[in-house]
Parts: structure tokens; C-alpha cells; sequence
């Protein structure tokens, strides 16, 4: 029989990735604010702060949720329409017909399946 014992020094924190997220977000407006490098307008937008909020619940929850997807899929989607003329038009229509195409393909869950608990008792 194995024994899993956790290391306390190595586990992985919240807080630890936030303060990482916020230093590298605090470095970022350093090198902008000194014009050491060229930074596009749009890394800052309000789309790009959807898209790392979707990595970080990523992060947070061991990519196991749907909902980092859901965050980085419609961050993607508003910085495309900003960032480029008459991306609406494509951007929309795609993102409607790839949820349908997740809805129809997803795994199904344990209410799909029979109920079949009654099968194996005695009587």
C-alpha cells in the first residue's frame, strides 16, 4: 500500500499566481510608462483583462473548469471586433456556430445515462 504524503513547501498557492499575474502586470506598465520597448495599445485593452482573467481561473482550478475557456474564447472574440474593421461580421456568426458544435459534441453527463441501481438487488 502506498502512502501519498503532500509537501507542504511545494504546494501550489492562490495567492503566489496572483502576486505573479500583478508583477508581471506592474512590469509591464514600467517598461510602458519608460518607453523601453514598443507595446501595443491593445495589450492593455478591456478584452485582453477578460483574457487573463480566464487564465487565472484556468490556473486556479487546474484547467479543469470550462469556464477558462469560455473567458479566453470571448475575450478573443471582443479583441478581434475592436482591433480590426468588419471583424463582427465573421467573429459572431463563428463564435454562435462553435457553441452549437461544443453543445452537440460534449461528453454526456450521469443524468444521460439509464438509472440502473434497481438491477443488482436481492430479493
Amino acid at each position: 500500500m502506498e502512502t501519498n504524503i503532500v509537501n507542504p513547501k511545494i504546494a501550489h498557492n492562490g495567492k503566489a499566481m496572483a502576486g505573479v499575474i500583478i508583477l508581471i502586470i506592474g512590469g509591464l506598465l514600467l517598461i510602458d510608462q519608460l518607453n523601453l520597448f514598443f507595446i501595443p495599445g491593445w495589450l492593455f485593452s478591456w478584452p485582453m483583462w477578460i483574457i487573463a482573467y480566464g487564465v487565472y481561473m484556468g490556473g486556479k482550478y487546474n484547467f479543469r473548469k470550462p469556464i477558462w475557456i469560455w473567458m479566453i474564447v470571448l475575450g478573443t472574440a471582443f479583441l478581434f471586433t475592436d482591433n480590426f474593421n468588419n471583424a463582427d461580421r465573421i467573429v459572431w456568426p463563428v463564435a454562435i456556430i462553435g457553441v452549437g458544435t461544443w453543445m452537440v459534441l460534449r461528453n454526456k453527463k450521469h443524468t444521460d445515462i439509464p438509472h440502473t441501481e434497481n438491477a443488482f438487488k436481492e430479493i
